[in-house]
């Protein structure tokens, strides 16, 4: 079926500042290997907090998060969409967006749209997956090799990519978050009710 995921990894805030600023909180309970749970947390090497969401529950692939999450750190954010082959990346500092880039195969095989300053990782990234693609056949091939660079870059910058084990980077797994905020249905009810 194809995973749909999202995952923040910040760095600059410690881990309750982080699960505070996404209305969350730990459960105690921990799971080993990709995380199956709807929304998990770890501690990464090099001070980053990990926050992964199932299906984007948390919605963190929106500016309003990531502004927020952003005032005083650096934020890595990665989304994937496998079944429809999108994926996207994007770095925020400061409440602004540094970079993004994303892949959508409904635009064809080899789209890439790429914003701000890229991290220096970025060249390499894109140059060795658009060869992997042309060796493969390029538009005509039946595998999407650009799909992987937003996912790649963000692995350059973190270590963590979703679809591996990360057994190396989180020795202890990851710790199961659930919700403090308002539900889906009642933020819907409060958008309607105050127009927010």
């Amino acid at each position: 079926m194809g995973q749909s995921v999202s995952w923040v990894a910040v760095k600059g805030m410690t881990p309750q500042a982080v699960q505070n600023a996404l209305t969350l909180r730990g459960t105690g309970a921990r799971e080993e290997g990709v995380p199956e749970s709807d929304i998990t947390g770890t501690v990464l090497p090099g001070d980053w907090y990990l926050v992964v969401s199932q299906r984007d529950g948390l919605r963190l692939t929106e500016d309003v998060t990531l502004n927020r999450l952003s005032g005083m750190a650096e934020v890595v954010m990665c989304f994937v969409e496998e079944h429809v082959m999108y994926s996207f990346a994007a770095c925020w500092r400061n409440g602004q967006r540094i970079w993004s880039v994303h892949h959508d195969s409904e635009d064809g095989i080899e789209s890439l749209v790429v914003k701000g300053q890229l991290p220096d990782s970025f060249a390499q990234i894109r140059d060795k997956l658009f060869a992997e693609q042309a060796a493969a056949g390029g538009k005509k091939a039946k595998v999407d090799c650009i799909f992987a660079i937003p996912v790649e870059l963000a692995q350059s910058l973190t270590d963590y990519r979703y679809d591996e084990d990360p057994i190396e980077l989180c020795k202890d797994g990851f710790e199961v978050l659930v919700s403090t905020g308002p539900t889906k249905d009642e933020r819907s009810w409060l958008r309607r009710l105050f127009g927010a």
